[in-house]
């Protein structure tokens, strides 16, 4: 008559997991968004603009958000990850965003047939775009602007915002708003090299 405090332990652990349930999903998801702003009126629109390629750098092909943790040390978040491949978040918010700086009728992800190549297109490689223990973003890149295949502008954005506090979200919010600061540099270069393709005004 000795076994049944022994059945006792297997039934008492499955009315234990009956009671817990299933465990909650605690993985937070993130987003890029473009900030809302207004095109520039001063600014005549271009026909079209491609956006593409922008490449990351490898410690960033991960789900996973990527904080610094000191100089050179870096912290991944494993409840804290991208919802999408961060190469695609980033291009579409640099789309968006350039589409009202420059500002642009049409804007075409990278790659496009050869007939439908856009008159001016701008290509990225990104150095870093992660965030600091604080909660400043950072972001460094490298771009050139190309007008029908032919090099027009190459440039250097190193861009560091503040979020808000120090938590991810914020952080993400503000990673958001770097991509912005490099929208603009590139829409200066466009309209600078217009201003430049334009005649000289016939003098007096």
């Amino acid at each position: 008559m000795r076994p049944a405090p022994a059945l006792a332990v297997p039934l008492a652990l499955a009315a234990g997991c009956l009671t817990l349930g299933p465990r909650p999903e605690r993985t937070r998801y993130y987003i890029l968004e473009a900030e809302p702003t207004s095109s520039n009126p001063a600014r005549p629109p271009i026909p079209s603009l491609g956006v593409g390629p922008v490449e990351l750098p490898a410690y960033l092909d991960r789900r996973e958000i990527v904080r610094r943790a000191g100089p050179g040390r870096l912290e991944v978040a494993g409840g804290d990850r991208w919802a999408a491949p961060l190469d695609d978040l980033f291009a579409s918010v640099l789309e968006e965003d350039l589409r009202a700086a420059v500002p642009a009728r049409q804007v075409s992800a990278w790659p496009w047939a050869v007939e439908d190549a856009p008159e001016w297109s701008v290509s990225v490689e990104v150095l870093r775009f992660d965030g600091e223990s604080d909660g400043t973003a950072v972001l460094e890149a490298r771009w050139s602007v190309r007008r029908r295949g032919a090099l027009a502008h190459q440039g250097v954005t190193n861009a560091r915002v503040r979020g808000s506090t120090p938590a991810v979200g914020a952080t993400v919010a503000a990673l958001g708003r770097t991509i912005g600061a490099l929208a603009q540099d590139i829409a200066a270069a466009v309209h600078g090299g217009l201003e430049g393709a334009r005649p000289a005004a016939p003098g007096p």
